[in-house]
Order: C-alpha cells, then sequence, then structure tokens
C-alpha cells in the first residue's frame, strides 16, 4: 500500500505541468485561429477592394475610350472643312487665316480635352485609391 499512496501526489505531480501544457497550447492555438481569422479577413477585404478598383478603372477606361473617338470624329470633320474652305480661298492671305483659325481652334480643343481627360483620370485613381485608404486608415 505504501506504494499506492506514493505514486498517487506524484501521478497528481506529473499531471500539472501537462495540464499547465495542455492550457498553454489550448491558449496559443486560439491566438493563431485568432490571427488566421484576421488574415482571411484581410485578404477578404483586400479582394473586394480590388474589384471595386477595377470596376471604376473600367469605366473610366471606357469614358476615355469614347472621348477619344469623339475627339477624334469632330478633328477629321473640322479638317475637312478646313480642306473645303481652303479650296474656296481667293489668295494666299486668306488661305492663312484659314489655317491659323483652324490651328487656334484645334488647339484650343486639343487643350479642353486633355485637360477634361486629366481630371477624369485623376478622379478615377481617387475614386479605385478609396477601398484601399480605408483599409489603410484602420
Amino acid at each position: 500500500m505504501a506504494t499506492t499512496t506514493k505514486s498517487a501526489p506524484r501521478a497528481k505531480a506529473e499531471a500539472r505541468p501537462a495540464e499547465a501544457a495542455t492550457k498553454k497550447i489550448e491558449a496559443g492555438m486560439d491566438t493563431m485561429a485568432g490571427f488566421a481569422s484576421k488574415f482571411s479577413e484581410y485578404t477578404e477585404d483586400g479582394v473586394k477592394a480590388l474589384k471595386d478598383s477595377a470596376a471604376l478603372s473600367t469605366e473610366t477606361m471606357r469614358e476615355i475610350g469614347s472621348r477619344n473617338m469623339n475627339f477624334m470624329t469632330q478633328a477629321m470633320e473640322q479638317g475637312v472643312e478646313m480642306t473645303q474652305a481652303l479650296a474656296s480661298a481667293r489668295d494666299p492671305r486668306e488661305m492663312l487665316q484659314i489655317q491659323s483659325g483652324y490651328a487656334k481652334s484645334m488647339f484650343s480643343a486639343y487643350t479642353a480635352e486633355f485637360t477634361a481627360q486629366t481630371e477624369l483620370c485623376l478622379g478615377a485613381w481617387r475614386e479605385a485609391a478609396k477601398p484601399f485608404m480605408s483599409r489603410v486608415a484602420k
């Protein structure tokens, strides 16, 4: 019987470190599960932000393409009108006036279109960056 009384306290003493180790392991696993959950949440948010950003960028590219086609169509129409006006010019001075008027109008149109597209691109960049910037602010 003496051996059984000695083994019971010894078994308790050996169980205490095992319990403590088990509790530490469980706490570590809970912490790891929390990290995995946060990482999964960040990944999900990142994919959603990327999708939103891509949608905005696609819309902007469509609008820029449409604006470019409209601008080129108008430029060609004005070029044809200028050619017709040059054909009906009576002297070199009138030809120079027609050409300079055309150059001024085209430069103004180009500058206005370039400015509009620059604003469009900057606005699109700001909108596309919003989902990512909100994540950085967290």
